[in-house]
């Protein structure tokens, strides 16, 4: 199923995240059936650690930002926690030993082996984000070992990409055209226990002017967030069985 929102953010444009210009398409989402009919209740979720990764794009080509995108890192990962929170939706970190016995080192690597797996896959998604309906798409059953996984119905991984546009390279766009500020937040959800993709949605903001991505997370990808968690029934379940 597959659902269409707009962001109120100036100059917002529909937009596909490409190496490292984005082209236009817009935010969207798609979800299994089971989730959007409310076959599948979401009342707790195992937190993958989420990767950003920010370019600061100038007259001379792209750069990385490897401070930048670690701060980054920890906004969306702090904006998204807080939306299932508010969902009264229990977290636990996939780091977490728990009550497993595990090792630290040994959750870190289990942790390693998922995230390989997902970034095996998300491409395939993006491309065929309709199959998700037909479950095609499954990290396989290896996510039950993570020590999170026994407390929780999904796993979530969070991706962010982005670019930031210099002064100069910003002044040239207005008049030639070219790069703008822009960024993308995927969200996707898996089955904690057999791994199959639950969901996949792209939030995506593009700017005229600044990095407001940046700048105020919450404001730029929060609506989305709160329309996605709708089409999810995330927290309308809470406390029932």
């Amino acid at each position: 199923m597959k659902s269409r929102f707009i962001f109120a953010v100036p100059t917002v444009i529909a937009v596909v995240l490409a190496a490292p210009a984005f082209a236009a398409t817009g935010s969207w989402s798609f979800e299994n059936p089971k989730i959007t009919k409310g076959e599948f209740p979401i009342r707790s979720a195992c937190m993958m650690p989420a990767e950003g990764k920010l370019t600061k794009i100038g007259m001379k080509g792209g750069e990385s930002m490897s401070k930048e995108s670690e701060e980054w890192n920890t906004a969306l990962q702090n904006l998204v926690e807080g939306h299932l929170k508010s969902a009264s939706v229990d977290l636990v970190p996939a780091l977490s030993t728990g009550a497993s016995g595990a090792s630290e080192d040994e959750v870190r690597q289990v942790v390693l082996q998922i995230e390989q797996k997902y970034d095996g896959i998300s491409a395939k998604i993006n491309r065929h984000p309709k199959d998700i309906a037909k479950s095609r798409y499954t990290l396989g059953d290896d996510v039950a070992l993570l020590p999170c996984a026994a407390k929780a119905d999904v796993i979530v991984f969070v991706r962010g990409e982005g670019q930031v546009v210099t002064n100069g390279k910003a002044t040239m766009t207005l008049f030639v055209g070219g790069a703008l500020p822009a960024a993308v937040l995927i969200l996707t959800m898996a089955d904690a226990k057999t791994g199959e993709i639950l969901a996949f949605a792209r939030l995506v903001n593009v700017e005229r002017f600044g990095s407001k991505f940046m700048e105020d997370s919450e404001k730029v990808y929060g609506p989305g967030l709160n329309k996605q968690f709708k089409r999810l029934h995330i927290g309308e379940y809470v406390g029932k069985k």
